[in-house]
């Protein structure tokens, strides 16, 4: 997020760089997809990039909207005091928190929907319509309280974490740019990952199961995870998620200091 940028231009910068991550990083997903339901790993791109489209959109929107939500959410925290000065880490990381947070209210219909076509079939409209009947219209914010908990920890590491702990690495450490970026994204794709892994391990079975056969609340889902194989129920995945969030913090991170300048280059000429 840039506090340079209006909130219609956030969102476009947003929805570009989401855009861009997905399709560089749509395998990676494939095959987190296919470990976690124990289906075979492939080469053929045909099959890696299957459903790019649904994913450009989710994460594209989902991005779009973290932007100025994270950009909003940091001039509450400063009380208005976000466009005049240089926010500091905290602030950083709490603004990219509240906003991937918010982001949750939409990242949760989306994503309930893919994982039912993907286990039923049926058309982008038809799907929500069937759970909707069949369940409540509650029933499409199914897993909203591990979606929300899960974007808040992952903008929180693209947004803050990242730029954060390059920073520290360049005026302490002496590394580099172009070091300092990289590793400050491997650290805060590991550590994001790792903490909103299990969120999302129970967001994915709390959605695949809307009739609440097996996994009924949130906390009803965490009991059951922990008695199908302790601690390590909640990492199906891990190794996948980490891999691609490591990247993508990295692409998110060189996308918010890239794409606002050469988007809106006016907005950055020198005051």
């Amino acid at each position: 997020m840039s506090t340079e940028l209006s909130g219609a231009e956030n969102f476009a910068v947003g929805a570009t760089a989401g855009t861009i991550e997905v399709t560089i990083l749509q395998p990676m997903l494939y095959c987190k997809n296919a470990s976690q339901q124990g289906l075979p790993l492939t080469l053929n791109p045909m099959v890696l990039y299957r459903g790019l489209t649904v994913s450009v959109i989710n994460m594209a929107s989902l991005t779009a909207l973290q932007f100025p939500l994270s950009s909003f959410s940091a001039g509450l925290i400063t009380g208005g005091q976000s466009a005049h000065r240089k926010l500091t880490d905290e602030e950083q990381v709490a603004s990219g928190f509240c906003g991937g947070a918010l982001s949750g209210f939409l990242c949760a219909p989306m994503e309930l929907v893919l994982i039912q076509q993907q286990r039923f079939g049926g058309s982008l409209l038809a799907t929500p319509a069937r759970l909707m009947r069949e369940n409540g219209v509650l029933s499409i914010f199914r897993g909203l309280i591990p979606s929300c908990g899960r974007e808040g920890l992952f903008t929180a590491g693209y947004v803050g974490v990242g730029p954060a702990f390059a920073g520290m690495l360049r005026e302490q450490a002496g590394f580099d740019g172009v070091q300092a970026k990289m590793v400050g994204a491997i650290g805060a794709g590991v550590l994001c990952a790792t903490l909103s892994h299990p969120l999302d391990t129970m967001k994915t079975c709390m959605q695949g199961d809307v009739e609440q056969k097996t996994y009924k609340g949130f906390s009803h889902t965490a009991g059951t995870l922990y008695s199908q194989g302790g601690l390590s129920s909640f990492f199906r995945g891990w190794a996948w998620r980490t891999g691609r969030m490591i990247l993508a913090v990295g692409i998110m991170t060189e996308c918010k200091e890239r794409l606002g300048p050469l988007m809106f280059p006016h907005k950055y000429k020198p005051k």
